[in-house]
């Protein structure tokens, strides 16, 4: 009998560990979605002219400016952020960051042309941290955990309002 009563106390101290454990997991977080995605290329696309407003008279204060390209092979697509150098009629001339796996020759420091069908974001990243544009990352920002989000900011330094 103190044997049963002795099982009894432990199941229930098991239900109520696992009651808890599950209400204190954290809720999941929803993937982004492709209509999400479009939404900041086009918001993106919409804003421009901010990024060739800094392009042509670029302030002190601009820490990095970058253009986020697609690159698409034959199956497959890398996005990859660039360092855009100026804009003519539709064609962005940047210089690559990071080299492309996808095509050959597209490699770090290297100058290329995209056309603006193929820019998805562009961001202004200030010396305070301040982000100005950067759709994609804001996006990808909202999906974080709180955890995630704290981390972010911390190893990047950026400022998100």
């Amino acid at each position: 009998m103190m044997y049963r009563s002795l099982q009894l106390k432990v199941i229930v101290i098991c239900l109520v560990f696992v009651i808890l454990c599950v209400s204190c997991a954290p809720a999941p977080i929803r993937p982004i979605t492709d209509e999400e995605f479009d939404a900041a290329v086009e918001e993106a696309h919409d804003t421009l002219n901010v990024l060739r407003g800094a392009l042509l008279a670029p302030r002190p204060s601009y820490d990095f400016v970058g253009l986020k390209v697609r690159f698409t092979g034959a199956e497959s697509f890398e996005d990859i952020w660039t360092e855009p150098i100026d804009y003519y009629d539709g064609y962005f001339t940047t210089r690559m960051i990071d080299g492309v796996l996808i095509k050959r020759g597209l490699n770090t420091e290297r100058i290329v042309t995209v056309s603006l069908d193929d820019v998805l974001d562009w961001v202004i990243i200030e010396d305070d941290g301040n982000l100005i544009g950067g759709f994609t990352i804001l996006l990808s920002y909202e999906h974080m955990t709180p955890e995630e989000k704290e981390e972010f900011l911390n190893v990047t330094g950026y400022k998100i309002k």
